[in-house]
C-alpha cells in the first residue's frame, strides 16, 4: 500500500453545510473496501475526470449497522479505511456522522441536503444494492428519478463477481470469522488490515525472546479466531512491508483471560510503545492453545516463526 497522500482532505460532517462546487460524490458504508468497492472507486475517478469534477468519497460514519446492533463488527475502521484510499486521486473522505436523527431522514431530503447542497453533486457513482433515507426508502431507481429533478446523473455499478460469486462485505466476515484470511484477501483485494497503537502488553514476548506490541483498536472491529497469523507491518503511515507474526488471543499457559492482539516484527530494534501501526493479515498459522511448560511454548513458537517466514516468503513470491 502506499504511504498516506498529502493531498486528499479528510473532513466530518455533522450536518449539513456547504462544502464543494460540482462534486462527483461515491456514497456508500464501504466495509473492506473490496473489489466491489474499488469499481466505484475507478469508475469514479475517471468520471471525474473526464467530466472535469472534484472527486468526492462520502460515507455514512460510523456505519449504520453500528447504531442499531451491539453485536455487529465491521471489517474496516475510519482510519483503515482512509490509510485503504490512499491510493485513489481522492480530493476529500467526507465522513458523514450516522447518527438515528440522521437515520430518520427521508431519502428526499438527504439528497436534497447532503449531495445536493452539501457537495453540490454532478455525478453520483453507486453500487446495485445501495439503500439509504427512512427505512432504507431510497434506491438507485428513487435516485436515479430525483437526480433528474435537482440535475445531477447517476451511475449505478453493477455486481462484481469472483468466481462467479458476488463479492460482499457480508461474506468477507464470515471468511475472516472463519480464519480463512486467503480467500477473504481475494475478495479484499488487498490483505486484511488492523491500524492500531500500541500499548503496554503483559511482557510475556519479551521474557520468552521474542518481545511484540500490544494493539489498542475499537472493539467493534472485527478479528478472526484466536490463533497465530502470518502479517506484514508497518510503523506510523508507512505501508506494511516488514514481515511479522501475530498472536491473537489470550495466554492460557500462563492462566491470562484478556484477549490481545500482539505483533512481533522480525528483524526490528525499536520501542514500538505509543506507536501506530498498520498490520496486514495474510494467512492463518494454527488455532491457540495451552502450554505444560514455558519450554514447550517457546519450542511451538520457534515453529511458528519458521512456518510464517516460509508463507510470507510464499507470499512474496506471488506478488513479484
Amino acid at each position: 500500500m502506499n504511504d498516506l497522500s498529502k493531498t486528499t482532505r479528510n473532513i466530518w460532517l455533522d450536518s449539513p453545510k456547504k462544502l464543494f462546487e460540482n462534486t462527483a460524490v461515491t456514497l456508500g458504508s464501504f466495509d473492506g473496501i473490496h473489489l466491489g468497492h474499488r469499481e466505484l472507486l475507478n469508475t469514479l475517478i475517471e468520471k471525474s475526470s473526464h467530466e472535469k469534477l472534484i472527486p468526492i468519497f462520502a460515507t455514512l460514519d460510523p456505519h449504520p449497522r453500528l447504531i442499531f446492533d451491539d453485536n455487529f463488527m465491521i471489517l474496516t475502521t475510519s482510519q483503515e479505511r482512509e490509510f485503504l484510499l490512499t491510493q485513489y486521486n481522492i480530493s476529500a473522505i467526507v465522513h458523514i456522522r450516522f447518527t438515528r436523527n440522521l437515520a430518520s431522514l427521508s431519502c428526499r431530503d438527504f439528497i436534497k441536503d447532503y449531495l445536493v447542497n452539501s457537495f453540490n453533486a454532478k455525478l453520483v457513482v453507486i453500487g446495485y444494492d445501495y439503500h439509504f433515507g427512512k427505512g432504507r426508502e431510497g434506491s438507485p431507481e428513487t435516485l436515479k428519478s430525483i437526480g433528474k429533478e435537482m440535475n445531477f446523473n447517476v451511475e449505478v455499478i453493477p455486481s462484481f463477481k469472483v468466481q462467479s460469486k458476488i463479492v460482499k462485505s457480508s461474506t468477507i466476515r464470515e471468511l475472516i470469522l472463519k480464519a480463512d484470511i486467503r480467500h477473504a484477501i481475494e475478495l479484499l483485494g488487498h490483505n486484511y488490515l488492523v491500524c492500531g497503537k500500541t500499548i503496554p502488553g503483559r511482557g510475556i514476548g519479551a521474557e520468552l525472546g521474542y518481545p511484540t506490541a500490544n494493539m489498542k483498536f475499537p472493539s467493534h472491529k472485527l478479528l478472526p479466531p484466536n490463533g497465530v497469523y502470518a502479517a506484514l507491518a508497518g510503523v506510523e503511515l508507512q505501508s506494511a512491508s516488514m514481515p511479522a507474526i501475530v498472536y491473537i488471543g489470550t495466554a492460557p499457559t500462563f492462566e491470562q483471560t484478556k484477549k490481545t492482539f500482539e505483533v512481533h516484527i522480525f528483524d526490528i530494534d525499536k520501542d514500538l510503545y505509543g506507536e501506530q501501526l498498520n498490520v496486514e493479515l495474510l494467512d492463518f498459522i494454527r488455532p491457540a492453545f495451552k502450554f505444560k511448560t514455558l519450554k514447550d511454548l517457546k519450542a511451538q513458537i520457534d515453529r511458528d516463526i519458521t512456518e510464517t517466514q516460509k508463507r510470507i516468503k510464499l507470499y512474496s513470491s506471488k506478488k513479484q
